[in-house]
């Protein structure tokens, strides 16, 4: 199904918290008020509060007894360590996917880059994002191993904001779309390896670039949690 490309309240909500935590506007354990964010975007305590929900599961924010939500640390070491095991993991499914995947789905995997494609070139980041999401979304579910799905899908969720952001350094998204490319060839191809080496190369690539990013910019500091 089609995302609709006009984004929720709490989408929108959910975006800027976590483009104002990478800025350095948010900083680890500074309080979020629910109330100010729904006046800030003039929406209800309703949206906020999913916002919240999903920045929590993503582990960009921490909901404290007495204390609400703040904004979470991290440091760089674990992010990495994190993009470490996700590159393996995409890795392995995409192995799998190249073996396993139906025509159908093959074909699906191919419409999906080619709407991405279009995105890319209308110049519409948030599709791009999405689109770019849902393609290696089926490829984890193209591997039928629903042991897989659920533990590549559990990290991926964490790692949603950090691949999200990592595509606004110069050049990423069209590094990113050329890999996409490649990968797409390789699975319908049915080249297990050669999709193993490039989802392992291409995930790890972003967490790289992230790193690079955070190190050039940020004071020494832990990093704030904050997302194809």
């Amino acid at each position: 199904m089609t995302r609709p490309n006009n984004p929720t309240h709490s989408e929108t909500v959910r975006l800027a918290i976590e483009r104002d935590i990478f800025a350095g506007k948010l900083m680890p354990g500074q309080a979020l008020d629910e109330e100010e964010i729904a006046e800030r975007f003039n929406v209800s305590r309703t949206p906020v509060r999913e916002a919240m929900l999903q920045l929590v599961q993503s582990g960009l924010i921490e909901k404290r007894p007495r204390q609400g939500a703040i904004v979470a640390t991290m440091d760089i070491g674990r992010m990495i360590q994190m993009f470490e095991v996700m590159s393996e993991m995409e890795g392995m499914c995409g192995r799998l996917a190249a073996r396993r995947m139906s025509p159908d789905e093959r074909a699906a995997l191919t419409e999906l880059h080619k709407q991405a494609n279009e995105a890319y070139a209308a110049g519409d980041h948030d599709r791009y994002y999405t689109l770019s999401r849902r393609f290696h979304v089926s490829v984890i579910d193209g591997t039928h191993n629903d042991v897989l799905i659920e533990m590549t899908n559990k990290l991926g969720q964490r790692l949603v904001p950090y691949r999200r952001f990592q595509l606004n350094y110069p050049g990423r998204s069209e590094a990113n779309q050329t890999d996409h490319t490649a990968i797409v060839r390789a699975i319908v191809q049915g080249d297990s390896e050669e999709a193993y080496k490039l989802l392992r190369k291409h995930t790890t690539v972003q967490g790289d670039v992230l790193a690079d990013y955070i190190s050039m910019t940020a004071t020494p500091r832990p990093l704030a949690r904050a997302a194809v």
